[in-house]
């Protein structure tokens, strides 16, 4: 079975999880019951609870505009979420967010530390 969290998304928005304010457990078992595996599930529906509304982008950034963006906000002393965070409210869809922010504490050797 693929995996995307679209996939995820779509099968959770057919029963209003965010409407009926389920919780992340709830839909768990709802991605099981559609045949995914509890890894799958648990990463699937932990996105679309926290991440929902970004994950399709609304812009495009390039390596250079992320760096610049995470330098002024002194990305090297915060914490990976709080610049993911920071990214996705620009705009950023999580999973853009997510990488350039990897790739930016990789560069400068911050993982890890």
């Amino acid at each position: 079975m693929r995996n995307s969290q679209q996939e995820y998304s779509d099968i959770l928005d057919a029963v209003n999880a965010r409407e009926k304010d389920l919780s992340q457990t709830d839909c768990e078992n709802i991605l099981i019951k559609n045949g995914y595996t509890y890894e799958q599930a648990k990463n699937g529906s932990y996105v679309y609870l926290h991440h929902g509304n970004s994950l399709t982008s609304k812009r495009r950034g390039t390596k250079e505009e992320y760096a610049q963006i995470l330098d002024s906000i002194r990305a090297h002393e915060k914490q990976p979420k709080e610049c993911i965070a920071h990214l996705e409210r620009m705009g950023f869809s999580y999973r853009q967010a997510q990488t350039a922010v990897y790739n930016y504490r990789k560069e400068r050797h911050l993982i890890d530390k």
